[in-house]
């Protein structure tokens, strides 16, 4: 993974961390179900952001140095379509 995309992956863990956290004690302290049904909103788009930033830095870097060498170029795609299919659950 490019230095540039592992700093923005950690960034949004460090965040989803954050999150966790908040809504742990949320939970703990039995605040209102709707507010920690929106901090888990929250917390399910940070995922699939990172889950974005991971994808883009795969395809930027791993898929394209895996192209050059792979000779199996029906394997190679269906790979890729399993992680974008991953990547948008």
């Amino acid at each position: 993974m490019r230095a540039d995309y592992k700093k923005k992956a950690l960034d949004g863990i460090k965040r989803l961390e954050g999150l966790t956290m908040k809504v742990r004690t949320m939970i703990e302290q039995n605040e209102y179900c709707p507010h920690i049904l929106e901090n888990l909103l929250a917390l399910k788009g940070h995922i699939a952001h990172i889950q974005g930033q991971v994808l883009d830095s795969h395809l930027h870097t791993c898929a394209q140095e895996k192209m050059k060498k792979e000779k199996d170029y029906d394997g190679f795609i269906a790979e890729i379509i399993r992680s974008i299919g991953l990547s948008s659950r």
